[in-house]
């Protein structure tokens, strides 16, 4: 049986060292994208619709189609996160998979079992179509069934050596790799392959 399956891109690295600009760039060709976006940077993005209430987001998740969502919550993040999520999976099961950008996870996870409406985003998307990319800071502060289930990491320069050392032994990329990025350089590792090294060009 053939399946159009998604992917779990982890992305990491500290604040300002070109993490959204990388994902903005890999979507750019994307239609149907939902985004997790609490700091109210993907609204500004083109194409863009910003979205502030549930309602409001409900509905867009009962819709089919080409469409770009940025939802942006003012309280209660953790809430809102698991809301989000919920019509995430909705509208990518029923309407024809899609991207989900999450944005600071470290916010709304912890380093214990995903949340209901995240886990089973991650756990049943994959097989629907839904492709996630999932952004933090810190990878040890946030949610290990993401990282553990990820099709390739990106790792940009790390905010402190424990963030390094914490990727090292998740990944095994090689700490003097992940030590000797510079801001807006990264790589990428893809388990099989060999690792990519880039940086982002303005």
């Amino acid at each position: 049986m053939q399946t159009n399956d998604g992917r779990i891109v982890i992305i990491s690295g500290k604040s300002r060292s070109g993490k959204t600009v990388y994902v903005s760039r890999r979507t750019k060709s994307d239609r149907r994208i939902f985004a997790w976006d609490p700091e109210d940077q993907w609204s500004k993005e083109r194409g863009y619709q910003r979205v502030t209430t549930r309602a409001e987001l409900a509905r867009m998740a009962d819709k089919p189609g080409q469409m770009r969502i940025a939802y942006v919550a003012a309280s209660n993040l953790k809430d809102e996160f698991e809301f989000f999520c919920k019509c995430a999976f909705h509208w990518g099961r029923f309407h024809g998979g899609g991207v989900v950008i999450a944005e600071e996870l470290a916010d709304v996870t912890t380093t214990a079992k995903a949340p209901d409406g995240w886990g089973i985003l991650i756990r049943r998307g994959l097989k629907r179509g839904i492709t996630m990319y999932c952004i933090s800071q810190r990878w040890a502060e946030a949610d290990k069934t993401a990282f553990g289930n990820a099709s390739e990491y990106v790792c940009f320069m790390s905010a402190s050596a424990d963030d390094v050392a914490y990727l090292c032994r998740k990944t095994r990329i090689p700490q003097s790799d992940l030590d000797g990025l510079l801001p807006l350089q990264y790589i990428r590792f893809e388990p099989g392959q060999p690792l990519e090294r880039g940086k982002i060009k303005f």
